[in-house]
């Protein structure tokens, strides 16, 4: 059986989200469309590399430019359609 997402986020909820310099969980769960099991895997994979870097992160917490990076966001296009 197929879970679903409960909600799939507009644009501009998305790029509401985006303006954090630090990202959780949730906020995963939200940009990915995903579980929160999934979100949290996400995370840490994120934070291991990260890690293995020697970057320090704040506890559940990883940065919103490596979000955007691991899940190829495109913000110009979600700036562009949060236009209109």
């Amino acid at each position: 059986m197929v879970k679903r997402v409960s909600k799939l986020y507009s644009a501009n909820e998305m790029l509401e989200i985006l303006k954090k310099q630090w990202l959780d969980t949730k906020d995963i769960q939200a940009l990915a469309s995903v579980s929160k099991d999934k979100a949290r895997e996400i995370k840490k994979n994120i934070a291991k590399n990260l890690e293995e870097q020697n970057y320090f992160l704040p506890t559940g917490l990883v940065p919103n430019e490596k979000v955007v990076e691991y899940l190829n966001l495109n913000i110009k296009y979600l700036k562009k359609i949060s236009e209109n």
